[in-house]
């Protein structure tokens, strides 16, 4: 990521893993799919990527497990493009430094609050050695989950970021000029 590589292919994967967690987070392949709570599904999936405004329940509600992760999948595909395209506009490589930037962003934010959080599970764990529980792999174990939460937030983070990025074309100094002209000579 620092030496500048094309993040377009990372930031689709994020992408396509946060569609996954959130089927993941709603449906529970364990109950018949009339239980699945698909309208806060859809509703989740619109949050993270506005662009998927025309998603309705109904279009995922016939399919399976894997075909609705495929479908989401497939739909923040388009969305990305989408959205690459209409930043692009403005100017042609800003995507690809946007894509840099939010996910060195992310990653520089929430590995600080990581190492805080490590430095709170390591004097927290000392005091389990009185339960009678190995402080060594209490901290490893649960300073694994912490990592672990860390990469889920970057990924989601990062999506979040970049689907609600809005870039604004500044004013040049000479549509200033002629801006201020303009002003002028009306007075």
């Amino acid at each position: 990521m620092l030496e500048g590589e094309d993040l377009k292919e990372r930031v689709i994967e994020y992408a396509e893993q946060t569609m996954d967690d959130i089927v993941d987070a709603y449906v529970n392949p364990e109950l018949p799919p009339e239980e699945w709570n698909l309208e806060q599904l859809v509703d989740k999936s619109k949050e993270f990527v506005y662009l998927l405004a025309d998603l309705e329940a109904s279009q995922i509600a016939d399919l399976a497990m894997p075909e609705m992760k495929m479908f989401l999948r497939e739909q923040v595909r388009i969305a990305y493009d989408q959205k690459e395209a209409e930043v692009n506009q403005l100017e042609p490589t800003l995507m690809r430094q946007a894509e840099r930037f939010f996910i060195l962003q992310q990653i520089d934010m929430l590995w600080r609050e990581h190492l805080q959080q490590m430095d709170a599970l390591r004097e927290s764990v000392g005091l389990r050695g009185y339960g009678q529980q190995d402080p060594l792999i209490e901290y490893k174990s649960e300073g694994y989950e912490v990592f672990l939460d860390m990469m889920t937030a970057i990924r989601r983070n990062v999506v979040y970021s970049l689907f609600q990025f809005q870039p604004q074309r500044q004013p040049t100094e000479e549509s200033q000029d002629v801006i201020e002209a303009e002003f002028t000579e009306t007075d």
